[in-house]
Order: structure tokens, then C-alpha cells, then sequence
């Protein structure tokens, strides 16, 4: 056993020298573990570009504008180089009732993240709680429960499945931190892309409609601007 008096100098037995030299070693290597692991979740977090406190408006269709430009969106990976061509301004606000990420194939490279986004009554939490969404492989499904106060039709044109292309790094980390019921809104452009991979012609296609339904009736949206709640990110 180790004593101290008051008074006294601490004389450490040789035989707790060397149990107190791991001890402190062990102790440092878990602050050096935690650091590291503190500046990882730092870099992998989005940098804020701004704060609006204004409530969002959630009831609202998307606004959707035509668009023309000589100079298309070139995107580059590994998987492949793609072409963009905006067909279309777009912004949306509303609820993230669903999210899916991908990463596998070229797709999951150039959208990483699908959003499935509600407006108008959907918005409403006392209107949302008789619906719920799902998705996987690409699609977005919706089922309501009896006695709720809006139908198919309502559903099908106040939802859509977004397939989100981040325009940066910062866009990208900031769609990942998305919660569901959180309010977002979202601007760029709806797209079309064409590109090459291994060596094959690969094409993606933008509904322009929010009523449509199936397959190709999903939004591929190149998203420059995202707020979320009331951080703005760009």
C-alpha cells in the first residue's frame, strides 16, 4: 500500500513504478483517441453558410421555372465522367418524411441520397400521422390509413421522391444530417444526365411533373442550396 501524510514527500515503491507508467500511458492514448475520433465527426460535418429565422412555409407547391443554358454541369468520378443539362429551376420546401442513401453503382456516386419531401396539408403533423412512407431501390412508396383526411390523389401530387446531385462537399454533408419531420428547402435545377462507364453510353432522366407516378416520375435534382430548419448551407 502507497501512504501520505501531511507533511511528507510521496515515495512510490519501485514495484507501482512501472503500473503507474502504463497507467499513464494508457490514459494518454485514450485522450489521443478521442481527439482523433472529435476531429473525424469535425470534418465530416458541413460548414454553415448562414441562419434564417423566419418560419419556413411548408404549404406551398414546388416552384418550378424553365431553364436554358449553353454550358451543362460536368461531374467526374471514378465510376465515370457525367454530363447535366438543366431543364428547369427548381425550389421546394416541405417535410422529409423519408431518406435513402446509396453508394454502390455509378448512380450511388452521383446521388448518394434520395429525399422523399412533402408540402402543403402532408406538411401538417396532424395530417402526416395517417401516412406513411418507405423507399428502396430507387422508388418511393406511400400508404394511408383509414379516416385520413386526404386521398391518393392529394398524396400522389403534394410528394415527390428526389434523387438529390449535391454540388459540392458542403451540399453533400448537409443533406446527410437531414432528420426525418425536419423542414427543408432546397434550389437548383431538375436534369437530365448522360455519361460514360466502362465504356457503355448511361442515361438519368427528370420528371417535370408532380403528379406523375412510376417509374421516371421521380425528381433528379442538382441541389446548390439547402436550408434545414433554419441553417442555410451552400
Amino acid at each position: 500500500m502507497m501512504e501520505r501524510h501531511k507533511g511528507e514527500r510521496l515515495v512510490v515503491p519501485d514495484r507501482y513504478k512501472k503500473y503507474l507508467s502504463v497507467q499513464r500511458f494508457s490514459c494518454s492514448s485514450l485522450i489521443l483517441t478521442i481527439l482523433f475520433l472529435y476531429f473525424l465527426s469535425g470534418c465530416d460535418r458541413p460548414i454553415l453558410t448562414g441562419i434564417e429565422f423566419d418560419k419556413m412555409d411548408t404549404s406551398q407547391d414546388p416552384v418550378q421555372m424553365s431553364y436554358t443554358s449553353d454550358q451543362p454541369i460536368i461531374k467526374e468520378f471514378k465510376s465515370g465522367r457525367f454530363t447535366m443539362i438543366p431543364l428547369a429551376e427548381y425550389k421546394i420546401s416541405g417535410v422529409m418524411v423519408s431518406k435513402k442513401t446509396y453508394s454502390s453503382n455509378w448512380d450511388g456516386k452521383v446521388s448518394p441520397i434520395d429525399l422523399a419531401i412533402a408540402w402543403g396539408k402532408l406538411a401538417e403533423p396532424e395530417n402526416g400521422r395517417y401516412i406513411t412512407y418507405r423507399q428502396g431501390y430507387r422508388w418511393y412508396h406511400y400508404q394511408w390509413r383509414e379516416r385520413s383526411p386526404v386521398d391518393h390523389s392529394y398524396i400522389l401530387s403534394h410528394s415527390s421522391n428526389n434523387h438529390i446531385i449535391p454540388a459540392n462537399e458542403n451540399i453533400y454533408r448537409a443533406m446527410k444530417t437531414i432528420k426525418q419531420k425536419n423542414r427543408v428547402f432546397l434550389k437548383g435545377f431538375l436534369v437530365n444526365l448522360k455519361g460514360m462507364v466502362k465504356g457503355q453510353t448511361v442515361t438519368w432522366n427528370t420528371s417535370l411533373s408532380r403528379t406523375d407516378s412510376g417509374n421516371g416520375s421521380c425528381e433528379l435534382f442538382y441541389v446548390s442550396h439547402v436550408r434545414i430548419e433554419t441553417k442555410i448551407y451552400e
